[in-house]
């Protein structure tokens, strides 16, 4: 895959923008560096929140969770796990899984 970067325009309150210098001055890197790198965070995160969410209401399996949230399975269930969520995940879904996997590996 080749990721062409674009301009965003975005406003940052005050604080946080002091912030990021501080950030950026501890690192010795640029502003748009260090907002690059808090930005990959904070997706990474909403995706698993988004994911975890997901997973809770029953509107997809444990391994379609784990996808959205970029993490294999197992992490998945141990994000799971260490968050104190119930798996509720019986053999249907497991079969689901499975075919899933299975289309994967081909």
């Amino acid at each position: 895959y080749v990721y062409m970067e674009s301009s965003v325009s975005v406003r940052i309150y005050k604080e946080e923008l002091k912030e990021i210098d501080v950030i950026s001055q501890y690192l010795k890197a640029t502003k748009s560096a260090i907002l690059r790198e808090v930005l990959g965070i904070g997706i990474k995160s909403k995706m698993l929140e988004i994911a975890l969410e997901k997973f809770q209401k029953n509107e997809v399996t444990a391994a379609k969770a784990a996808s959205i949230a970029g993490v294999s399975l197992s992490e998945f269930f141990e994000i799971l796990n260490r968050k104190g969520i119930n798996y509720h995940y019986g053999v249907d879904e497991l079969r689901e899984d499975f075919k899933r996997l299975a289309i994967y590996d081909k």
